[in-house]
């Protein structure tokens, strides 16, 4: 509102410090404050950028032993490591400029531009070698237009931890992204052995779990790099809880509509896995392995209590 009241200029851009969870940060941006207009009143929101070094890039992803402070609103810190931080920066953003690189001969310039597709399938990646003028006219036409995305799902709705991270279908370059999911709960214990196998090949991890011995918390998965972190975020929708659906992203609210079962609700298993050379159907089948069997189903959510020291 400050800003607004000061300047005539129709752009406004932000330069945002590489350790700041820019999700985050917009999440609360748009936030309407108590007192205050909206800011959604003074501007429209425009596409978030970063560029992205090609060589630097890939090993960013595989560092999961160097951690990181990464920010928030309010100057709250969390410490991931460095290829979490790598990954939301890229996810975050509707546009992505892709630099040189060194080597253009190896393919890893090409490799990094289908991942980026992967990780974040509604971004523009533009190349930032060797642009000529128009090429930097198109460039600032693309960062100066509202970002149609913002329409489909807020800053806010996208932090939602029951949404299914978006995927493209195919292999590019070896890049594939495998959408799995199930109704039935997790076994705790059959999924941790299981992990080696999971997380092989894979660059990439977000999405959902419903795990039987906790069965009313959404267990949100998010892994890069070989690291992979398993987190309540939450508790599942349940019928006639108003002020629960209230609060809900449309995209939750309607997803849940769309897999409401009269015993279950909500709950179920989405994760996106990005990486190279999967087998889909491999790994599909090494996740189903890790599910409830019909016997350990009718025991219903009391039973599944007990599973935590069991096979």
């Amino acid at each position: 509102e400050a800003i607004a009241r000061r300047t005539t200029r129709p752009h406004v851009v932000l330069a945002l410090p590489a350790e700041l969870d820019a999700q985050l940060f917009l999440a609360a941006l748009w936030q309407t404050p108590l007192g205050r207009t909206p800011t959604a009143h003074h501007y429209d929101l425009g596409p978030v950028a970063a560029g992205v070094d090609p060589d630097r890039f890939l090993s960013d992803l595989r560092c999961v032993h160097q951690a990181v402070r990464f920010y928030g609103p309010g100057a709250r810190a969390e410490s991931v490591t460095l290829a979490e931080a790598a990954a939301r920066q890229v996810e975050a953003a509707a546009t992505v400029i892709l630099g040189p690189g060194r080597e253009a001969a190896d393919g890893t310039r090409e490799g990094v531009r289908a991942l980026l597709a992967h990780l974040s399938p509604s971004a523009t990646v533009l190349s930032g070698a060797g642009a000529g003028a128009s090429a930097g006219e198109a460039v600032l036409d693309t960062l100066t237009r509202p970002d149609p995305r913002w329409f489909e799902a807020g800053p806010a709705d996208r932090l939602d931890p029951v949404s299914t991270p978006a995927h493209p279908r195919g292999v590019d370059r070896g890049v594939v992204s495998v959408l799995w999911r199930s109704r039935r709960p997790v076994h705790p214990e059959r999924l941790a052995d299981s992990l080696p196998k999971i997380m092989s090949g894979v660059v990439r991890g977000r999405g959902h779990l419903w795990v039987a011995t906790q069965p009313g918390s959404v267990v949100s998965w998010r892994s890069a790099g070989h690291h992979l972190e398993l987190r309540e975020a939450g508790d599942w929708l349940q019928e006639g809880d108003t002020r629960a659906w209230r609060d809900a992203s449309p995209q939750r609210r309607t997803l849940a509509s769309w897999f409401w079962d009269d015993y279950y609700g909500e709950r179920r298993n989405e994760v996106v896995f990005t990486g190279t050379d999967l087998d889909q159907d491999e790994l599909r089948g090494v996740l189903d392995a890790t599910l409830l069997d019909d016997r350990e189903l009718s025991l219903g959510v009391e039973g599944w209590a007990g599973l935590a020291g069991g096979r």
